[in-house]
């Protein structure tokens, strides 16, 4: 109970710690970052509402990166992304272009720069992707000794964060694994986050799920797409490559709504059986209540709706925008 306890303070910490200095970022003067508006729509020229257009939806493999020794390299070729503490992931924002130029060079030391953000949000177990412009979490950092369960997602609405959440659960080599997916807005920031987790079946006592350990890395990729017109006219806001990963996560300063942003992931299973066993979870996705709102297998140009997975071998394309439920709801 004590180490439960611990997990949640520990969590809960770490996202008002995160929200706090972000939000901050706006304040006085200096080189500010880019303050939150939302949009009149978040509709752009040519979105169709639900209807995502899957003319050209081909299973492509996305290029793949290979982190250096560990933890991700903090290059702008392997497109980082951002950090997940509760559910939620801390995206930054394209700060790079036009922040340094004219006039504002003449911060003071109690006004907050973009490179005092960075610099913050590092010490947090962050790294920044100057190229893209987002936040992303590494291979090793210290959130990875905490695991993740459902407490976490409860408290970050507290902290200014509001995400669409899915879980995809299965057995597999004796132990139960949960694969889970947020896309929305954490406080000024925009983004999404994929993370594999696992837990002893027999483990009744904690809703704690441990991170994947090395050996349960999965090779994962996403591309992140504010609205469906977006998605529609390929016009992505930033990707992560592909890797080995436990937590992949990406995050940029800017407004999403959760109910219409998209993610377009990759997942590489094991083996047979654990597809078998992702494919199976992907299908029993449901809500807050338990009431299925789950993921269709995609059979062609004729398929209508908004969350659509293909299976080619081992390897997954999901396209989501609507599946799971809402932290916030």
């Amino acid at each position: 109970m004590k180490l439960r306890i611990l997990r949640i303070i520990a969590g809960i910490t770490a996202v008002v710690l995160m929200c706090t200095c972000l939000a901050a970022c706006g304040k006085g003067g200096g080189e500010k970052t880019p303050e939150v508006t939302k949009p009149d729509s978040v509709e752009g020229p040519g979105d169709t509402g639900d209807l995502i257009d899957f003319d050209e939806l081909l299973l492509e493999d996305p290029e793949s990166t290979e982190p250096s020794s560990g933890d991700e390299s903090t290059t702008a070729a392997e497109a980082p992304t951002g950090g997940n503490t509760s559910g939620g992931n801390t995206s930054g924002g394209n700060t790079s272009g036009g922040n340094t130029s004219g006039g504002n060079q003449n911060a003071t030391s109690t006004q907050l720069t973009t490179e005092d953000v960075i610099r913050t949000v590092k010490a947090l177990g962050y790294e920044y992707d100057e190229e893209q412009g987002i936040f992303y979490s590494t291979l090793n950092p210290w959130q990875r000794h905490f695991g993740f369960g459902d407490a976490y997602d409860e408290a970050a609405v507290y902290a200014n964060m509001r995400y669409t959440t899915i879980k995809v659960d299965f057995v597999y080599q004796g132990l139960l694994w949960r694969i889970q997916c947020w896309k929305g807005q954490y406080g000024v920031l925009a983004g999404g986050e994929m993370g594999v987790y696992t837990k002893n079946p027999n483990d009744t006592s904690s809703e704690f799920y441990e991170c994947a350990s090395d050996e349960n890395l999965l090779e994962m990729h996403f591309k992140f797409y504010k609205s469906v017109g977006d998605f529609n006219r390929k016009a992505p806001a930033f990707e992560r490559k592909l890797q080995e990963h436990w937590w992949l996560t990406g995050f940029q300063f800017g407004y999403c709504d959760p109910k219409v942003c998209v993610m377009e992931m990759t997942l590489n299973a094991k083996d047979t059986a654990m597809a078998n066993g992702i494919e199976k979870g992907l299908k029993a996705v449901t809500d807050k209540n338990g009431n299925l709102n789950a993921f269709k297998q995609y059979t062609g140009k004729n398929s209508t709706g908004s969350d659509f997975y293909i299976r080619n071998g081992n390897t997954f394309r999901i396209i989501w925008v609507k599946a799971g439920y809402q932290n916030y709801a």
